[in-house]
């Protein structure tokens, strides 16, 4: 697993989490992501995508592959359309590189390095970075993300108090039912110690809170040792358009523009990512560990 620490420069925080761009295709709001993108530059947040950047439906993919989901510019560069990706990427995102922590993969662009040898987002992160000052982490497909933020004392010194959020891309299916709460559930039994838990992939938008109660036998007071930890639990959603009108006469002109989850019957998803706050200070919450710094987590939808 990717381990990335950060060290926030004040008790205060915000994380702009965002993942399945998919940029390429065709009933992608590329509006919105530049919306969400420029708004996270302009409130000083961090950003952080978890994968499927690229929508990147090669011709060789027998199963999902159609010439009309694919946007126009895609054939603009000949054979090179994972090329022509990655351009579009870097202009999307090059503005906002010093806002950006990371970038991770998903699922379309793991299928790239498996079947056409190339990693974009790799690539992607190489030529963000460049020569200058961005300091864009790759994520790779999972891992944590370890915020560190400081809290003065009144001898001068800062203490520094932990958020710890797990990241995985996600796998499966679309879990239209259930929108994806047995894999919090799933995660919850295996992953100790985080705050926060993360998922992208079904293009639900969700979050909620699980809770979680273990026990420290180190702590001197046995009415102490049973601690219990509320754990966000996030899903973001992506930012294609399932559904869009169309007439007959568009039909017969140009073809069927259907996407694959609108072919699979699927319901349509609300887009977008989801805006999380983070602030540090001293543990109210209980009294008889006042000393012990603590982050509060407050997300916006």
């Amino acid at each position: 697993m990717t381990v990335i620490e950060h060290k926030a420069e004040s008790n205060e925080l915000s994380l702009c989490l965002m993942s399945d761009l998919h940029i390429g295709g065709l009933h992608v709001d590329y509006n919105l992501i530049e919306k969400e993108l420029k708004r996270a530059k302009d409130i000083g947040a961090k950003i952080l995508i978890n994968g499927d950047i690229f929508d990147a439906i090669m011709p060789g993919d027998r199963k999902r592959y159609r010439a009309n989901n694919l946007h126009p510019r895609m054939f603009e560069a000949g054979d090179d359309m994972i090329g022509e990706s990655i351009r579009w990427a870097i202009e999307i995102l090059q503005p906002y590189k010093d806002s950006i922590m990371m970038i991770g993969d998903g699922n379309h662009d793991d299928a790239v390095a498996r079947y056409h040898h190339i990693e974009p987002v790799k690539h992607l992160v190489i030529a963000l970075n460049g020569r200058g000052d961005a300091t864009i982490k790759y994520g790779g497909y999972h891992g944590f993300i370890h915020i560190k933020m400081p809290i003065s004392e009144s001898t001068g010194k800062a203490r520094w108090a932990n958020y710890v959020l797990h990241y995985h891309h996600g796998a499966g299916g679309g879990a239209p039912v259930t929108k994806g709460a047995i894999t919090f559930s799933r995660a919850a039994m295996w992953l100790e110690g985080v705050d926060a838990i993360w998922r992208g992939h079904t293009h639900q938008r969700q979050a909620g809170r699980d809770s979680k109660v273990s026990f420290n036998p180190k702590i001197l007071v046995p009415s102490e040792r049973v601690i219990t930890k509320d754990v966000l639990t996030l899903r973001t959603g992506s930012y294609i358009d399932t559904y869009t009108g169309t007439s007959s006469e568009e039909l017969i002109k140009h073809g069927r523009k259907d996407g694959y989850a609108a072919l699979w019957d699927a319901p349509n998803l609300p887009k977008g990512g989801l805006m999380l706050h983070l602030r540090a200070g001293r543990n109210q919450s209980n009294p008889n560990q006042p000393h012990i710094p603590k982050v509060v987590d407050t997300l916006e939808i």
